[in-house]
């Protein structure tokens, strides 16, 4: 699996799109690290270096974008903070996994799965429909 940033994934709003940029980054590192090959303890210590980057990192860009919503009244708000809290709630059942398992190959994928999957439905749908509207507002 590769995960590169496009152009199409831009939303316009610089601090979303250099957020964005920072996690495709991240992730395309475990990526290209061939973690599935790794040794065992230094694919552990990938992972969950991954793990506790995206459980801080990702928090944050969330408030970003919350915040850039309710300053701008955005009305579909509430759906889109449920989206945020799936993706969180995803990423904890992936944490705790790791905790009772370890970097098993299951878990690996789920975690490349999961976080790319996700996060370009999210930027290309959910992501883009806000910037859009804010764009609109100014």
């Amino acid at each position: 699996m590769e995960i590169m940033w496009h152009e199409s994934l831009e939303t316009g709003v610089e601090k979303i799109d250099s957020q964005h940029k920072e996690i495709f980054a991240r992730i395309s590192t475990l990526i290209s690290a061939d973690i599935e090959n790794m040794k065992a303890e230094d694919r552990e210590v990938a992972l969950h270096k991954l793990l506790r980057f995206l459980g801080g990192y990702v928090i944050d860009h969330f408030k970003t974008e919350e915040e850039f919503m309710t300053k701008a009244h955005y009305p579909e708000y509430d759906e889109h903070k449920k989206e945020h809290m799936e993706f969180l709630k995803s990423y904890s059942s992936l944490v705790r996994m790791f905790e009772k398992e370890g970097a098993t190959d299951l878990i690996v994928t789920a975690t490349q799965n999961q976080a790319v999957d996700w996060l370009i439905k999210h930027i290309k749908g959910t992501d883009q429909k806000v910037t859009a509207f804010l764009k609109s507002k100014k």
